[in-house]
């Protein structure tokens, strides 16, 4: 059965919860008027997120994805990368961010990485305007239905946050961290816990051949 490797990008590639930092920076007045209206529950992410994004001025964008080039990724992501590579397992990334927003961070992997998903941010008027394929239910980005895609394969999921709650559900291996962890907890939902990519390659080496073993 093929194997297909699904992760979040914020707070799980990156170290920090990259997006969140950028909203406050750029748009801070929305983030801290539908920011908490999205922890509550009260704003879905398919609402909320367009409409902060929705306040920023196009000509500042560059400015965003320049600073997204800086932010730090969560240490053993390079050599992550490599045991993908070594066991033929594709890497698709699902984000609820934008695509040019991980694509300014992931541009030297990205021959490397099988898919990028995530919302795209049109720049031809004076506000951003935010475009996804692939909102459904709640979500901007409905990971789960992205992941039902790829059908009978072992899918494996990692992750940091309640928004990636339904990629986790969908999953056969959740690897998880912060909020994410917590919440699977609460849930009785069996995952294993990380904080560098480091962790994930060695538990999947030993899961990988454990499960050539026994099929």
């Amino acid at each position: 059965m093929k194997t297909v490797l699904f992760s979040d990008f914020d707070g799980t590639i990156t170290e920090q919860e990259t997006f969140s930092l950028l909203m406050k920076e750029f748009a801070p007045e929305a983030s801290r008027r539908i920011v908490p209206r999205l922890l509550s529950g009260e704003t879905t992410l398919r609402e909320g997120v367009p409409a902060i994004l929705e306040t920023i001025p196009s000509e500042r964008f560059p400015e965003m994805v320049a600073r997204m080039r800086t932010m730090d990724l969560r240490p053993g992501f390079p050599e992550f990368l490599d045991f993908l590579e070594q066991h033929a397992i594709p890497l698709v990334v699902l984000s609820g961010s934008l695509v040019e927003l991980v694509m300014a961070r992931l541009a030297p992997y990205r021959t490397r990485i099988s898919r990028v998903v995530a919302a795209h941010a049109e720049t031809d008027r004076p506000l951003l305007r935010i475009r996804s394929e692939t909102a459904g239910g709640d979500e901007l980005v409905h990971k789960a239905a992205v992941m039902r895609e790829y059908g009978e394969a072992l899918k494996i999921a990692i992750g940091d946050s309640v928004t990636d709650l339904t990629m986790a559900r969908e999953a056969d291996l959740v690897f998880a961290r912060s909020l994410l962890a917590r919440r699977l907890s609460n849930e009785n939902r069996p995952h294993v816990s990380f904080e560098t990519f480091f962790d994930i390659s060695n538990y999947l080496e030993l899961f990988l051949r454990n499960k050539a073993v026994h099929g």
